[in-house]
């Protein structure tokens, strides 16, 4: 996990963080770029042993892959991922 990652997870998980916090999260995720549905856009929406719908991404500018929870429009960490996945 980078330190962009830990700063947008942690403003995530903190919605009392300060304006300042708020901000570098976002900055963060803006200078990393977008994510698309991952296998050249064939991936679709899934529900998970948990119930909540995944989708499988990719990101370009990084070449990172990574799931986003369609329910919250956040990407998860690896180890909410596999949570979410019932993976343990």
């Amino acid at each position: 996990m980078t330190i962009s990652d830990s700063v947008a997870s942690f403003v995530m998980k903190n919605a009392d963080a300060t304006l300042v916090e708020k901000l570098a999260a976002k900055q963060a995720r803006d200078e990393q770029g977008s994510w698309v549905p991952a296998c050249g856009g064939t991936e679709r929406p899934f529900p998970s042993r948990s119930g909540r719908t995944l989708l499988y991404c990719w990101q370009p500018s990084t070449g990172r892959h990574a799931y986003l929870d369609c329910g919250t429009d956040t990407i998860l960490t690896q180890e909410e991922a596999e949570i979410a996945l019932q993976l343990y």
